[in-house]
């Protein structure tokens, strides 16, 4: 994994995400998301396409690498850690994501091209460059339809997120 963090720009309304990569090829990249407190938030896997530009070593980033050592050394969130994930960056890691968040009956947040509402649910299935999608409410954490998404149409996968795993939690107690 490279050690180097980024604000990474998805469009251009100025709003970034920090992150750390975790895989990346020539078609899609994995990074860990850094909340801005400096604590690893969640893994993104998205079409590098959609990636605009990743800056490293601005002001802010020196800041959250501050954060991210103080936070190291005095784990106040100790009760949250993102899972391991292993990642070949010469296959389709977007699909290894939805393939490990399938095995690991993790629940998963997706957003489409194109779309503004995201979907939250456990990938039931991958098959034929689509995956199988059984859909949770994120209001009220019931669960919804299942939903068969194309892979390729998807701009982000979010996988081991706190809000993933509280959301999970609620809608399997």
């Amino acid at each position: 994994m490279e050690d180097r963090i980024y604000e990474i720009y998805t469009d251009d309304s100025g709003a970034f995400t920090v992150g750390r990569v975790v895989a990346r090829n020539d078609d899609d990249i994995v990074f860990m998301g850094i909340d801005e407190e400096g604590k690893a938030s969640a893994y993104y896997a998205m079409p590098l396409k959609t990636v605009k530009e990743m800056v490293p070593d601005t002001p802010y980033l020196q800041k959250i690498r501050k954060y991210m050592r103080y936070a190291a050394g005095h784990p106040y969130s100790a009760w949250f850690t993102l899972p391991e994930l292993t990642l070949n960056p010469e296959g389709p890691v977007l699909t290894q994501v939805l393939r490990t968040a399938e095995r690991e009956d993790a629940l998963v947040t997706v957003c489409r091209i194109g779309e503004d509402e995201l979907l939250c649910g456990y990938v039931r299935g991958i098959e034929k460059g689509r995956a199988l999608l059984d859909c949770v409410d994120p209001e009220t954490a019931e669960d919804l339809p299942q939903v068969k998404l194309r892979i390729k149409d998807l701009e982000y996968v979010e996988y081991g997120s706190i809000a993933n795993m509280l959301l999970r939690f609620a809608n399997r107690n």
